[in-house]
């Protein structure tokens, strides 16, 4: 989360939902998160989650035509210039130096939109559930949640809950499609985002999925 200059929520949500009316025909699946989504008064920045969509574009070549598979975000996001930028990133390095440079990964893209940092997070249908809640925050609502699941043989890796089964002694993926799924494989009960904090954690292994 950006600690930079504070914004009133009307004007930060009104750019958070042109981005996302920009981006939609780019995505499966856009929202708006962070301090947005938990209607907070004034936020530092947008963060937004999505899952780019895929499409077959066609290859004409002399003999035939092949079809290649195409992530439109990734081929178009930088295309809506006007709307989006790359935003320089500060990388504190080992010996003390600062390197700025710009982050455009697959996963996780660092941009400005209408002079507001934006954080434009990358996941699939499978993690959706937990990185939108995850990104949702707030930061200390998470780092308790992930602490306190590990009672009842959860824990969050790579964006994925995973459940300890003893009898293999290994872990396995839960998959989390919705931020419900997310929620009930570590046992928590619902809580709206305006309303998520630490005190609010209430785990149960009764209520965790199996």
């Amino acid at each position: 989360m950006s600690q930079g200059e504070a914004i009133p929520f009307a004007q930060a949500h009104a750019v958070a939902e042109l981005v996302v009316d920009v981006l939609r025909p780019l995505c499966e699946r856009v929202e708006i998160a962070g301090s947005l989504r938990r209607q907070r008064p004034e936020v530092h920045d947008i963060e937004i989650v999505a899952i780019a969509r895929w499409e077959n574009e066609p290859d004409y070549g002399l003999l035939e035509t092949t079809w290649t598979p195409v992530n439109l975000l990734e081929q178009r996001l930088l295309a809506t210039l006007g709307h989006l930028e790359p935003r320089l990133v500060e990388n504190h390095r080992a010996d003390g130096s600062i390197e700025r440079t710009t982050k455009l990964g697959p996963a996780f893209k660092a941009l400005v939109a209408g002079g507001i940092p934006l954080d434009l997070f990358i996941t699939d249908a499978e993690r959706w559930g937990c990185i939108f809640a995850l990104r949702t925050g707030p930061g200390a609502w998470n780092i308790r949640l992930v602490d306190e699941c590990k009672a009842i043989g959860r824990r969050v890796r790579e964006g994925r809950v995973e459940a300890w089964r003893g009898s293999s002694s290994s872990w396995e993926p839960l998959l989390t499609p919705e931020e419900a799924d997310f929620f009930r494989a570590l046992g928590q009960p619902w809580v709206e985002p305006r309303d998520r904090h630490p005190d609010r954690i209430a785990i149960s292994r009764a209520l965790a999925a199996v």
